[in-house]
């Protein structure tokens, strides 16, 4: 995503945990090229809206996707970096006067509607979690509904990603309900800052696989965007 918005003329920022951090809990290991995307590193937890605002100065577009994704954990790491984490990147993206704001939320929101509804379960069908951090997800997305009276708001019930569509039979045929393909990921990310829209979307974004039983709409419709088309 970062050398696919580079390309199309974008400046980026790129904010994350410090490497060595990052490195620690196991978190994009086999990446050796993401220290040099690294402009500012932080723990959101840890860091002020005012340290942030400092760090989006003149961006136009913030994408936030940190969280804490573990989702058996009840540690007050996920209040702290999914609901106070996602309400300071809010505030500190109003503060600096950023035009729009693209926040990951989880496909873990509506994890409880599978199978009850058919034959594809929309925004619209509402949320039912089994876990905290489907709970945090669901917050975060109310946080940003509230932020869209001040800048433009997309909350993304993002999908597993995943590098290519072989992945999902690497692991056992688990993934392909749920897979992201990072081409998709790429397509989708890339109409969040190029389309026009106004207030607040909330939308599904993941591939278009056979098994697939999320409804990608209305991000489709409004951001423009198409998956590949899924042998």
């Amino acid at each position: 995503m970062h050398a696919d918005l580079s390309a199309s003329g974008h400046s980026l920022v790129g904010i994350d945990r410090p490497t060595d951090e990052r490195l620690a809990r196991g978190r994009n290991v086999d990446d050796s090229t993401a220290p040099s995307r690294l402009d500012h590193a932080c723990d959101i937890s840890q860091s002020t809206i005012e340290d942030l605002v400092e760090m989006f100065d003149g961006c136009q577009y913030v994408i936030h996707l940190a969280a804490d994704a573990d989702p058996s954990n009840w540690q007050m790491s996920m209040l702290e970096v999914n609901i106070e984490g996602t309400w300071k990147v809010i505030e500190a993206a109003k503060k600096a006067s950023c035009k729009r704001i693209i926040i990951a939320s989880s496909g873990l929101a509506q994890v409880g509607l599978e199978g009850r509804v058919e034959p594809l379960i929309g925004v619209e069908h509402g949320v039912s979690i089994d876990s905290p951090y489907g709970m945090t997800k669901i917050i975060g997305e109310v946080l940003g509904r509230s932020a869209a009276k001040f800048l433009e708001v997309i909350c993304v019930r993002i999908g597993t990603v995943i590098p290519d569509d072989d992945e999902h039979k690497r692991r056992g045929g688990r993934l392909m309900a749920t897979a992201f393909l990072q081409e998709d990921v790429r397509r989708f990310f890339r109409a969040c800052i190029t389309s026009s829209m106004d207030g607040y979307l909330l939308t599904a974004a993941q591939s278009n696989s056979p098994t697939r039983f999320i409804d990608l709409e209305p991000g489709l419709s409004v951001l423009n965007w198409n998956p590949v088309e899924w042998d």
